[in-house]
């Protein structure tokens, strides 16, 4: 597999979002599995991180006196901005986040004759405009990235280069080696 920049960004989206947030592969997978996945990405993260160079954590950045590829204020100061882009790309949602099935509600809008078509009508368009502000948020997302990786923007890693590292990407978590808690 290949470790380019903008997998750092789904990286850090992943482990911002958290293993009880419904984002991404997190989605409907029991408890046992999410929190997996989660030391998963974390340590991807970790890794990617090291071979990088550089953090897209201002906590982090702040604790080592700078950002890693760029450095310095700069670099902390472009961090806030990715801290706060990532939290805003996670908080995007549409009336319908959440809903697990909604057959029933849409059955029923559809009996309501104008209000329902308004409503349904309404849904599409805030759908769209989600999935605009998503690209942009990783527009904005990769251009961060890219400065604050400076030189080293451009690179691109291979699964012998993480576990030189020290994280094994083989150790994907696989939802079928978490039984269904719920069973």
């Amino acid at each position: 597999m290949r470790y380019d920049r903008a997998a750092f960004i789904r990286c850090r989206l992943h482990v911002e979002a958290g293993p009880q947030s419904g984002y991404g592969e997190y989605e409907g997978e029991e408890p046992a599995f999410n929190n997996a996945l989660f030391g998963y990405y974390q340590g991807l993260e970790a890794a990617l991180e090291g071979l990088f160079g550089a953090t897209l954590v201002l906590r982090r950045a702040a604790a080592t006196g700078g950002a890693g590829a760029g450095g310095g204020t700069g670099d902390r100061a472009l961090l806030m901005l990715l801290g706060s882009s990532v939290r805003s790309y996670l908080a995007t949602g549409t009336p319908w986040s959440g809903y697990l099935e909604a057959g029933l509600l849409i059955r029923r809008l559809e009996a309501a004759g104008e209000a329902g078509e308004r409503v349904l009508g309404a849904s599409r368009r805030i759908e769209e405009a989600v999935k605009a502000s998503r690209a942009a948020h990783l527009e904005m997302l990769d251009a961060l990235v890219g400065e604050v990786l400076g030189e080293r923007a451009g690179a691109a890693f291979d699964s012998a280069e993480l576990r030189a590292a020290g994280f094994d990407d083989a150790t994907y978590p696989r939802v079928e080696d978490f039984p269904d808690e719920g069973a």
